[in-house]
């Protein structure tokens, strides 16, 4: 090979090297001026230009900077445009002896959703296990001749998108007794992935007694073992639990709310105890509105329900916000699965007797409008808020 053919090769090796030294100079300086120009605006103004934005340009937002993105997330609460809008009630369950699940209409938005759940068509008995920011958890049986197949999944009505969870296997002996609760997690601000978690609970002769959860995460397709809960009651197997600030809430049969932080794979248990009221676990349940934790207990002795908020937003301090005459509302057996909060007010849905619901204003007490599910026969329902994507 010539001396001037290497040379040239040399010169382009060179002329390559400055060019990706170029380009890695060029982003950076463009960080730069996009960091400092977000710096001139104060912090509490880049806020309120956030809290403005539709969906689609505050997302896209948040890739602006570093800044932003941190900013971003004090910016969701205030933003009406991303607050929770409820369409209506999921309730019941299809079978292949009574098709019995149903949706609840109380929106002119219900035709941008598959709310009869067609997407589990082919499929015999379908039932919704828990709702969270737009996620079902779906769990389905197909019955054949030869054998019974049994899938669970989480789907979004409003993209009409469904992912398999794989379903853990059971190991325990005749002699146990057993049970499994789901819940589901699912932040509308971070919409790439979602939670599982499975609370397993078995008790035995020789066991004993144990107390386990596991994750799902969707970003590795895995069940993992949660951390040791020896010190946790069961949970209420009744209870649904609620999801806020990126951990699920439990109401345990101790007296206890526990919270899953599924992402970090940690929890805590909170022990509340209000003086004069003997609680029962059946009785007892915790939800969320307006980024506020509601602790909700059914008084029997006084026909009352009663919501309690953390004080200053400490879980170890709860004070009485709320008390709801139940007299005379016709509720049937009373039992805390019939009471949800509204998302964004101070309002509850009550399930009373022949499918009825009642949206109670918690600051007067008064029904304000009643609303009727497909089967009067169903014992429980899940408020729907659609999450498209942005």
């Amino acid at each position: 090979m010539s001396t001037s053919s290497k040379r040239g090769r040399g010169r382009g090796r060179g002329r390559g090297r400055r060019l990706i030294q170029h380009e890695r100079n060029s982003k950076d300086m463009k960080a730069s001026n996009e960091e400092n120009w977000c710096g001139a605006f104060p912090d509490d103004v880049v806020v309120d230009i956030l809290s403005r934005l539709p969906p689609k340009p505050f997302y896209r937002s948040k890739c602006v900077s570093k800044t932003w993105l941190a900013l971003s997330s004090a910016a969701f609460p205030l933003n009406k445009h991303l607050q929770p809008t409820l369409l209506g009630f999921f309730h019941g369950a299809i079978s292949v002896f009574r098709r019995n699940l149903g949706f609840t209409n109380i929106s002119d938005r219900v035709h941008e959703i598959d709310a009869t759940l067609r997407a589990f068509s082919h499929h015999d008995e379908v039932e919704v296990i828990d709702c969270c920011n737009g996620l079902l958890l779906v769990k389905c049986c197909s019955i054949e001749p030869s054998f019974e197949s049994r899938d669970m999944y989480v789907y979004n009505p409003a993209t009409r998108k469904r992912t398999a969870i794989e379903l853990m296997p059971k190991v325990y002996f005749e002699d146990e007794t057993y049970s499994e609760i789901f819940s589901l997690a699912f932040d509308p601000q971070d919409q790439s992935h979602f939670y599982v978690i499975s609370f397993q609970q078995w008790h035995s002769p020789c066991l004993s007694y144990d107390n386990s959860f596991y994750i799902f995460s969707s970003a590795t397709g895995k069940w993992q073992r949660g951390g040791n809960m020896e010190c946790v009651s069961k949970v209420t197997q009744n209870t649904k639990g609620t999801f806020l600030d990126g951990k699920v809430h439990r109401v345990t049969e101790g007296h206890q709310i526990v919270s899953i932080d599924p992402k970090n794979n940690t929890f805590l248990v909170t022990k509340f105890d209000f003086p004069g009221l003997q609680f029962r676990k059946d009785l007892s349940e915790i939800g969320q509105s307006q980024g506020l934790l509601h602790f909700m207990y059914v008084n029997e002795e006084s026909h009352r329900l009663l919501i309690w908020v953390p004080e200053n937003g400490n879980q170890q301090n709860w004070i009485l916000k709320h008390q709801l005459n139940l007299e005379g509302m016709h509720l049937g057996n009373v039992s805390v699965k019939n009471f949800k909060l509204h998302p964004g007010k101070d309002v509850i849905f009550v399930l009373g007797e022949n499918g009825r619901i009642l949206s109670i204003d918690l600051n007067d007490g008064e029904p304000n409008k009643i609303y009727y599910l497909r089967n009067p026969s169903c014992s429980s329902f899940w408020l729907y808020t659609p999450c498209f994507p942005v």
